[in-house]
């Protein structure tokens, strides 16, 4: 269209030049039909069609591109739902092998959606923790114990303590559910959305002093997304009922966090638990007995 509102204007252009060369004023036919002022009207009657097809190849431009951007969005929509998608199927390949944790998955994106969402308003983390990384903690928080997959049902079912032996058979499961999830991204061409899974999994165990596990990681060296499911993990197994414990009250919980302020938990986490501990308790209340009613 472009071209076809150059090809007017050259046109134009020719005719008006040829009409002054061997045409008289007198004898002008676009002077005595439009009168004296013929150019001018000649020139904006060009300017109005040159005009008017730029306008409609802009609009056509522009109604093309929204189309591509809708195909776009569309298609990162479904690779958003694959994504999340895979996440869930892995972890519920894990839970499947305990059926005690009811609603176990849900609570965890719950209190760390909850704990992400305060701290992002820390001065610590702003910039850092973003809309984008909120939603992705939500998604891999429920892979943190991908790797009991490989645990057996002896010990992972145990009705009672855990010898230390078996303890020992059982921290094996943060390293194989991390390699698990390492071994998927290998696969993964670019940046992994299964990156902050792979923290998760790995270090959910590891303690603010330096005494967790697998690897020993101490204060800031342990992922950040790993140091915010540690805490909602851990108040989620005090809370419910296990095969080889019965749960406590949620101020019973809030009290042991307290106390462990600096020791298993990084001490700013924390604190942002403590400011939103009748929020954590509602949550608890709610998923429990949703969870409650399903089993019925």
């Amino acid at each position: 269209m472009v071209l076809m509102g150059i090809g007017i204007a050259i046109v134009y252009w020719f005719l008006d030049s040829f009409l002054h060369l061997f045409i008289s004023p007198d004898t002008y036919l676009f002077s005595q039909l439009l009168g004296e002022k013929t150019y001018d009207v000649l020139t904006r009657l060009v300017a109005l069609c040159l005009f008017l097809i730029f306008g409609s190849h802009v609009q056509y431009t522009i109604n093309n591109r929204k189309k591509a951007e809708k195909a776009l969005l569309d298609s990162y929509q479904r690779l958003h739902n694959a994504r999340v998608t895979t996440i869930i199927g892995l972890a519920k390949l894990a839970e499947s092998r305990d059926h005690a944790t009811g609603a176990h998955l849900e609570r965890m994106q719950a209190y760390s959606k909850l704990l992400a969402e305060a701290l992002a308003n820390h001065p610590v983390y702003k910039g850092y923790i973003t809309n984008e990384y909120i939603e992705s903690l939500y998604n891999s928080s429920v892979l943190h114990d991908i790797g009991k997959v490989g645990v057996p049902d002896s010990i992972l079912l145990k009705p009672g303590e855990l010898n230390t032996k078996e303890f020992e058979l059982i921290k094996k499961h943060a390293t194989l559910g991390g390699d698990a999830i390492k071994a998927i991204e290998s696969k993964i061409e670019g940046q992994s959305f299964l990156r902050i899974g792979r923290e998760v999994a790995y270090h959910h165990h590891e303690r603010w002093d330096g005494t967790g596990y697998p690897a020993g990681l101490k204060g800031e060296d342990i992922p950040l997304s790993a140091r915010i499911v540690a805490l909602a993990d851990i108040y989620d197994a005090l809370t419910s009922e296990r095969p080889y414990k019965k749960a406590i009250p949620h101020e019973k919980a809030v009290e042991i966090i307290r106390q462990e302020r600096g020791g298993h938990f990084d001490p700013v986490i924390v604190d942002t638990f403590l400011s939103l501990e009748a929020k954590f308790d509602a949550v608890r209340q709610k998923m429990q007995t949703d969870s409650s009613d399903t089993s019925r």
